[in-house]
């Protein structure tokens, strides 16, 4: 079993689940009542179990194990949370896996890691699974609200994070490496690259072609390779503003959409790349505004007041919360930036 997701064997094409479907007989389907609703006509043999998955908190998920029948296959089958889920199962049970995205809005799809939602923190397990192979059937992606597969590119964007923290980092004459300009640069053309190719295969309602949906899912192990990715440089809270909203508020936003209004906080506070971050998600028409992904100021607000507690409990590097903070009319000023049209 190869953990590494680049070398994971994803399968994609049209009418994929009309052929795979037939052929499991003995599986548990991890999933959630939507993507059921779509996939569920390519499976004429009933699963052993069909679980709605409910996230990863410990309260779910341990009890989860212990009441799931026996059969001989793991099917993750949905989003984020359900693909998680699938490969918590998979792992637990030593069960193989296969993994059916409906949606290219996560980084889930192609990594083995998974985190589990303790009381007071979350604890990340990275030897965990990997899927035999994963399948994704144009068809059934394209049948999801376009914005939720947009989202995805906020998964390649937020890498100009890494540059930006990196800079700031370095002006202020703090701990660590040197700038390398040609690690930058590297980052920086994958993410132009990529983001152009993107949004020439969106139609003028944004449904995406194709050709973009395996881009908005193959970004997330390309990001792997990006010069920058494993420098150990990054100070950026884009994906930490993300947990910590979960943290703080007790709920979910969609993952990809906080990790962009994330990216455009990082842009912000750290001085580089706002202008450059939010054109490129209007770009790609991901979604970013707290209006438009289900969320308030206020509750944002709340988030960056409370980022660094959760930070410091996951044993993080020092971000520039740590230095510095944000007073009511430097968050107004941001705020409206995001906002601006």
């Amino acid at each position: 079993m190869v953990l590494d997701s680049r070398k994971w064997d994803a399968r994609y094409g049209h009418d994929l689940l009309a052929a795979y479907g037939p052929t499991f007989d003995s599986y548990l389907a991890i999933t959630s009542p939507s993507a059921w609703a779509v996939v569920e006509e390519f499976f004429p043999h009933a699963p052993r179990q069909l679980e709605f998955q409910q996230g990863m908190a410990e309260g779910y998920v341990e009890p989860l194990i212990e009441r799931l029948p026996d059969a001989d296959v793991v099917l993750g089958i949905g989003g984020g949370n359900a693909l998680d889920v699938g490969k918590y199962v998979a792992w637990k049970l030593n069960k193989p896996l296969v993994l059916i995205p409906t949606i290219v809005s996560t980084g889930a799809i192609f990594q083995a890691p998974v985190a589990v939602r303790r009381a007071k923190i979350w604890e990340f397990f990275h030897d965990t699974v990997a899927p035999d192979y994963l399948l994704l059937d144009y068809g059934v992606i394209a049948a999801a609200p376009p914005h939720l597969n947009r989202a995805g590119m906020g998964e390649c964007i937020c890498n100009l994070g890494h540059i930006g923290s990196w800079l700031w980092w370095e002006e202020q004459g703090l701990d660590g490496p040197p700038m390398d300009q040609a690690a930058a640069d590297g980052t920086l053309a994958w993410i132009y690259k990529r983001c152009r190719q993107f949004s020439e295969g969106l139609d003028e309602n944004g449904q995406l072609s194709d050709d973009a949906i395996r881009i908005a899912s193959e970004i997330n192990r390309e990001r792997y390779d990006v010069p920058t990715f494993d420098m150990k440089v990054s100070r950026s809270i884009d994906h930490t503003f993300v947990i910590a909203f979960e943290w703080v508020l007790g709920r979910e936003l969609i993952h990809s959409e906080a990790v962009s209004l994330g990216s455009l906080i990082n842009a912000h506070v750290y001085g580089w790349g706002f202008d450059e971050t939010k054109a490129l998600l209007d770009l790609c028409r991901v979604r970013y505004r707290p209006a438009e992904i289900g969320c308030t100021w206020d509750e944002v607000k709340t988030v960056l007041a409370d980022i660094n507690d959760l930070h410091d409990l996951l044993g993080n590097p020092p971000n520039w919360f740590h230095h510095r903070t944000l007073d009511d009319a430097s968050f107004e000023r941001m705020a409206a930036a995001i906002d601006a049209a």
